[in-house]
């Protein structure tokens, strides 16, 4: 008698923050880098992946100590190693994240990179990392996510960075490496390459590699820098230049990126050529992706010739693209309406602003308008299906 499989309700967006110390760190560096280099390498990581380390300005004065603005770093001390994460319950520690789950309505959670992890090692308004250390931060995290992952495998589910805006050669080693010796099975990419199209042909080789492996794509951004008076991009992102007065990169900014994307899939030729890759995209709703699917076909019916593709968008994208909702998003009624809801999935964010936790599954559970069925899809069943978990 065969068991039938029960839903996993399942967090598809929560951010991971692990307390990496520089030794860990260190064993990933090229070998090229003399001592001294090293040295200074491992300063700037331990401070980079702290998120205590502002300790300097009024926060290291004996009145900022007296009014609880400081860190608890000695000015001008540089940590030996990352300390246990500041701040949410959980960021980096998931056994703490665990005992919150129960008051979420989620069964599980994917743990997103966080911090310096989730850096895309490169914006228009700052230089990339040194390559060798890009590819540190990546492996040092992808180790961290899945011990993670192995500590509570029933609750989390772990991810892996490669530094693709700086090395596809060295990013297609790493993923064979997260997937086949650590285990993971989501590769997390920011929205473009270098702020060029995803169906850029020196990109072959990586998606090759993804498909072979079976992984599953996130497409995650990363939010602007607030300073109140401006945004500073923190990645390539289409319209970059008008969103620095407003704090809109994360809808408009990922909603366009994740447009892009769903053209460079379809029209570039990507899932036509590599038919097996799927792909999910971040944080910026849901319900615009019925109208991305009309205005690539209508694209490719008026100017097929310019197209990669012999297959509808809107076909290639049913089989492959899925799109994390909000729980209060009132349009989703109508675009599951018109699409269904097999292409849709749901994060909380946690714990980051506009993060929805701990309401996300309730109010998806209360929204008006879907099916149980429905419900039951994007809250667990597209992705246990997507990431084949019985």
């Amino acid at each position: 008698m065969t068991t039938a499989t029960k839903l996993k309700k399942i967090d598809s967006d929560t951010h991971f923050l692990p307390a990496i110390t520089a030794e860990e760190i260190r064993q990933f560096l090229p070998r090229s880098y003399n001592q001294e280099a090293l040295n200074m390498i491992l300063r700037d990581t331990a401070y980079f992946a702290n998120p205590a380390a502002r300790g300097g300005g009024f926060r290291a004065t004996a009145a900022g100590q007296r009014v609880n603005a400081g860190t608890g770093l000695a000015p001008g001390t540089a940590p030996v190693a990352a300390p246990r994460p500041s701040g949410a319950i959980g960021h980096g520690i998931v056994a703490d994240r665990a005992k919150l789950l129960a008051e979420t309505g989620f069964d599980m959670q994917v743990l997103i990179p966080d911090g310096i992890f989730a850096n895309s090692f490169g914006s228009p308004a700052r230089p990339f990392w040194e390559p060798g250390i890009a590819l540190a931060l990546c492996m040092a995290f992808n180790n961290a996510t899945a011990a993670a992952q192995k500590e509570l495998p029933d609750t989390f589910i772990a991810t892996a960075r490669v530094p693709l805006a700086l090395d596809v050669e060295e990013s297609c080693r790493e993923a064979e490496r997260a997937v086949k010796e650590l285990g993971i099975k989501i590769i997390v990419l920011t929205g473009n390459w270098q702020g060029k199209n995803f169906d850029s042909l020196e990109l072959y080789p990586f998606w090759r590699t993804i498909q072979d492996l079976g992984a599953t794509i996130y497409i995650h951004g990363n939010p602007f820098g607030c300073s109140v008076n401006d945004h500073l991009p923190t990645t390539y992102t289409i319209g970059w230049e008008r969103m620095r007065r407003m704090h809109i990169s994360n809808y408009l900014g990922f909603a366009f990126e994740g447009m892009m994307c769903a053209a460079s899939l379809t029209l570039g030729g990507l899932l036509e050529e590599f038919p097996d890759l799927k792909v999910c995209n971040f944080e910026s709703g849901g319900s615009w992706l019925p109208w991305a699917m009309y205005t690539l076909d209508r694209v490719y019916g008026i100017e097929r010739q310019c197209a990669r593709c012999s297959i509808e968008p809107s076909a290639l994208l049913k089989k492959s693209f899925f799109v994390a909702v909000e729980p209060d998003e009132y349009t989703l009624p109508s675009a599951v309406q018109a699409i269904g809801s097999e292409n849709f999935i749901i994060g909380s964010d946690y714990p980051h602003p506009p993060s929805t936790f701990p309401n996300t599954a309730s109010g998806l559970m209360n929204m008006e308008g879907l099916t149980d069925q429905d419900k039951d899809n994007i809250l667990g069943w597209n992705v246990m299906k997507l990431l084949n978990i019985n």
